[in-house]
Formats: C-alpha cells, structure tokens, sequence
C-alpha cells in the first residue's frame, strides 16, 4: 500500500468521475468517517455548489455535528442546501424549516418509496435542477436498517427509483455508511460506488483507504492532528 500521500478534499473530489458515486465506510467508528463526509458537505455547500442532502438521522444530530465543524446550516438552507428528511418522514416528525422537507401521512417501506418517487420528480421539475450540476450526499445511508422494516430490499428501491427520475442524468453522489450498523447494505454500497473510500485507525492516525477506484490502495490522513 502507498503510505502518506496527503489528499486535499478537492483531490477525493475529484477521483469521482462524472454521474459517479464514492462511499465513506466507516470501518471504525472512532475514525470519524462521518465527520469527514461533513467536511466535504461543507467545503461543496462554501464553493456555491448545489446538494441534495438524504438525512437517516435526527435533523437535531446533523446541525450539531455541522455546528462543531463552524457551518451553520440556516446560512445555506434553501439557497444551496436542500433536504430530504427521511428520518422525519418515517417518524412523522414534521418541521417548519424552509429548505428541509418531509413525507406526511402513513409509512411503510413501499408506500415511502411511491411518495419520495413523487416527491423528488416534483422538485426538480419545479426548481428546474440541472442534475449534472447537482451533488447528492447521504448521512448516514446505515439509518436505514433502523427506519425500514425491509432495508435492503428499500436501500436498493431507491437507488432503481434515482436512476428512474434522473434518466442516466445521475449527480454526483457521496454515500456516508456504517457497515458496523447496517452490515445488509455492504455488498450494494460497494456495488454501486465508484470510488470507496475506508475510515480506519492505524497507528493512532485517522486514516482513509481507498479501497475501490483511480488511486486503489492509497492511505491518506483524513484531518489535520498535531
């Protein structure tokens, strides 16, 4: 393996090829994949970009965890910053933010995936999206083995429904994914990705190994520690 390289955010932006999709593994928790997945949500949302954010878990958690990295979601909610709040939808907590929004009346697995069809078609007809414009981040896609009572059988709907709405048009896509917390969905994660990217600890170090893509067994540092 290639030890040391240091790669910017830019530089893991880029190994995605267009319409391509990289997933951060966590692989070990105290790594902080999703921490780092956060970072590159804010670095997209700073530059001007467009992202479609699919939130698994509390809306409260997300803006906490932004807040600690010095991003205040209000400052790009409904400008650049739209989400899809899943956890919400499927709990039936409804909120009054512009810019974040969620499914209303009753929920199952396939019910949830008719509506969100609907849903998504709407808006990007409604706010003229140009989709190759667009970015898609999730966080975390492992929620789904504690909002469905099928996921993997919902995990892969919504893959088959974003390759119906988007007609080969697909957006650039960042999957977040704890197999710790969802080991059924590992095998399509990795299916579907381009470029996977896998958070560890080594030596005390937190730690990315791309395990799938251009730059295939490079190890880099994924923050700056002293």
């Amino acid at each position: 393996m290639k030890v040391g390289f240091m790669l910017t955010i830019e530089d893991i932006l880029n190994l995605i090829p267009e319409n391509g999709i990289m997933a951060v593994v966590q692989r070990d928790l105290e790594a902080n994949g999703d921490r780092y997945t956060l970072l590159i949500l804010k670095y997209l949302l700073e530059k001007g970009e467009l992202v479609f954010l699919f939130l698994y878990e509390p809306y409260t958690v997300l803006t906490r965890n932004l807040s600690n990295i010095g991003l205040n979601v209000e400052d790009f909610l409904d400008k650049n910053l739209i989400i899809f709040d899943v956890f919400g939808s499927v709990n039936k907590i409804e909120k009054n933010v512009k810019g974040v929004y969620t499914l209303s009346g009753y929920m199952d697995d396939v019910i949830f995936i008719s509506k969100m069809k609907e849903w998504a078609g709407g808006v990007i007809r409604r706010q003229k999206i140009k989709v190759d414009k667009l970015w898609m981040v999730t966080y975390l896609s492992s929620g789904v083995c504690r909002l469905f009572h099928n996921p993997l059988y919902t995990y892969k709907m919504i893959w088959l429904m974003r390759e119906d709405i988007l007609k080969g048009k697909s957006p650039r896509t960042i999957i977040t994914y704890s197999p710790v917390e969802c080991p059924l969905l590992e095998d399509i994660v990795y299916f579907v990705s381009d470029v996977v990217i896998e958070t560890k600890i080594i030596k005390g170090k937190k730690v990315g190994i791309i395990s799938k893509g251009p730059e295939e067994n490079v190890i880099f540092e994924l923050f700056e520690e002293r």
